[in-house]
């Protein structure tokens, strides 16, 4: 039969495995913190396009309610108005996609995290409506 004699410390951990505990700890909680400021961003970004959306749809609406003949063409966007640092422009094509049609476009462009977002809404009106 053979005994096999485990050496234990009594004095506790040696420094080696505390640094790997610790290093271990940071590992875990950098983690943590990645997503969460992840999800912050996202959560961000989500609420951005979702007022965004909103806006656009805000504005159209608005467009829409005019009569046919008051909604001028445009010779490409022009500023419409700025809101919560968000900037609206119109355009308005007439004849497109066929005579008796205009194009009523929204395009919102704003700043997020530095980096420029633009998105386009467009409807469709025809002279009988």
């Amino acid at each position: 039969m053979s005994t096999r004699n485990t050496v234990m410390s009594p004095h506790g951990y040696t420094l080696v495995e505390l640094l790997i505990a610790m290093l271990l700890l940071v590992v875990g909680i950098m983690g943590v913190f990645t997503v969460f400021w992840a999800s912050t961003f996202s959560g961000r970004s989500s609420r951005d396009m979702t007022t965004v959306a909103s806006l656009g749809q805000e504005v159209l609406e608005r467009l829409s309610a005019q009569s046919y003949t008051t909604l001028a063409a445009t010779a490409g966007f022009v500023n419409y108005s700025t809101v919560k640092g968000v900037t609206v422009q119109k355009q308005i094509q007439e004849n497109t996609p066929e005579a008796g049609m205009k194009t009523v476009s929204v395009k919102l462009v704003w700043d997020e995290s530095g980096n420029r977002k633009e998105r386009v809404l467009s409807l469709v009106r025809r002279s009988d409506y």
